[in-house]
C-alpha cells in the first residue's frame, strides 16, 4: 500500500516538474512495449468551421511500464504548428483504463474541433497525442514518451472563392447543417412535465371548483357559500351554523368541544387546527348567546371564517396546513 502510494507521489511529481518541457524532451519508448488500434473517422474530406471529428484510440501497454495519467491528452489546449495555431483543437476527451496481469489498457475518445477556414480548400490534421509511461521498478524512474500519430484531413472553405452573395451558391450537394436537438428537447418535456404538475398542484390546493377530486366534500361547498357572504349579523350567524352543520355531517353527530376527539378519529388531519376548533366554538357562543351590549367588528368576524372554513376544507383533503395561518384570540 506504502509502495503504491510512493509511486503514484513520485509519478506526479514528474509530471508537475515536466509540464513546462517541450515533449520532445523525452526519449522515445521501446518498440514492442506500446501497441496501438485507432478508428479513424468515416472521411477525411468536406469538413469546414464547426465541424467535429471523433477518434477512437485503443494503446495496450505491457507491464511493468505503467502510463503517467497526468500526460493524457488535455481537452481545450491550442496546438501550434510551425509557429501558428493549428485551428483545430481538442474539444472532448472520455477514457477508460483497464488492467490485467500482464498489460494495461488505454481506451480513449477523442473529439476534435475545427475553428479554422480559408478561402481555398486546405489539409489540416487531428494533431498527434503524446502520453509518458513509466517502470516502476526502475531506480532512476526514467520517463519514456510514446506518440499517437496524427490523421491528415481536408478542410473546405464555406462558398466558391469570389462568390460575394452565398445564397447563389447553395449548392444541393453540400447538405445542410443541422443542430442536434435531442438534449434540449428532453430538457424541454421533462420542464414541462414537472410545471404542469406544479401547476395541477396549485390547483388542486387552492382551486375552489366542484369537479375536481375531494372537492365536493361539505367543507369545500360550505367555504364557497362562506366566501360569497357579506359582512352583517345575519351571514356571520349563518356562516357559524354552516360550520356545525358541515361537522355534524363529518361525524354523524353533533360536535362539541368535549367530543373533538371524534372528529380526529374520522380525519386526523382537523388535529391540526386543533386551536381554531376551540376558537370556532368559543366564538359560536359568543354570536348566540352573547348578553352583553359589547359589540364586535363583523368584518373581522367573517373573515376569521373565511380563513377558518378554508383551513378545515383543506383538512378534509388532508393537505398540510401552515401553522402560521393559524388564527387565534378572537374572542379574548
Amino acid at each position: 500500500m506504502i509502495m503504491k502510494y510512493l509511486i503514484s507521489l513520485w509519478m506526479l511529481l514528474l509530471s508537475v516538474s515536466s509540464f513546462a518541457l517541450d515533449v520532445q524532451e523525452w526519449p522515445d519508448i521501446q518498440e514492442g512495449i506500446i501497441s496501438i488500434k485507432i478508428k479513424e473517422p468515416l472521411h477525411r474530406v468536406g469538413y469546414t468551421v464547426g465541424d467535429k471529428s471523433e477518434r477512437h484510440v485503443e494503446v495496450t501497454i505491457k507491464k511493468p511500464y505503467v502510463l503517467i495519467k497526468e500526460s493524457l491528452p488535455i481537452p481545450g489546449y491550442e496546438r501550434k504548428y510551425k509557429g501558428q495555431d493549428l485551428g483545430i483543437v481538442l474539444d472532448a476527451m472520455k477514457h477508460v483504463l483497464k488492467e490485467d496481469k500482464t498489460s494495461s489498457t488505454l481506451i480513449m475518445d477523442l473529439t476534435y474541433q475545427i475553428f479554422t477556414n480559408n478561402v481555398v480548400a486546405k489539409p489540416g490534421f487531428l494533431p498527434a497525442e503524446y502520453i509518458r509511461v513509466l517502470n516502476p521498478n526502475d531506480p532512476q524512474k526514467k520517463v519514456f514518451k510514446y506518440r499517437i500519430p496524427e490523421y491528415q484531413i481536408a478542410i473546405s472553405p464555406l462558398s466558391i472563392f469570389g462568390a460575394i452573395k452565398i445564397e447563389q451558391d447553395m449548392s444541393p450537394l453540400r447538405g445542410v447543417i443541422f443542430m442536434d436537438e435531442t438534449s434540449p428537447m428532453k430538457t424541454l418535456k421533462i420542464s414541462g412535465i414537472i410545471a404542469l404538475l406544479s401547476l395541477l398542484g396549485l390547483i388542486y390546493i387552492y382551486s375552489q371548483y366542484a369537479w375536481l377530486p375531494n372537492a365536493r366534500g361539505v367543507f369545500a361547498r360550505t367555504h364557497r357559500s362562506i366566501n360569497k357572504m357579506k359582512a352583517t349579523p345575519t351571514s356571520i350567524q349563518k356562516a357559524i351554523t354552516d360550520m356545525h352543520r358541515a361537522f355534524d355531517l363529518v361525524i354523524g353527530k353533533t360536535l362539541f368541544t368535549d367530543n373533538l376527539h371524534d372528529l380526529y378519529a374520522k380525519n386526523p388531519s382537523f388535529k391540526n387546527i386543533d386551536t381554531e376548533l376551540r376558537e370556532f366554538f368559543k366564538l359560536s357562543t359568543l354570536v348566540f348567546f352573547n348578553t352583553s351590549n359589547k359589540k364586535y367588528d363583523h368584518d373581522e368576524i367573517l373573515k376569521w371564517l373565511k380563513d377558518f372554513s378554508r383551513h378545515c376544507r383543506d383538512c378534509e383533503r388532508k393537505l398540510i396546513v401552515d401553522k402560521k395561518s393559524l388564527m387565534a384570540g378572537l374572542t379574548k
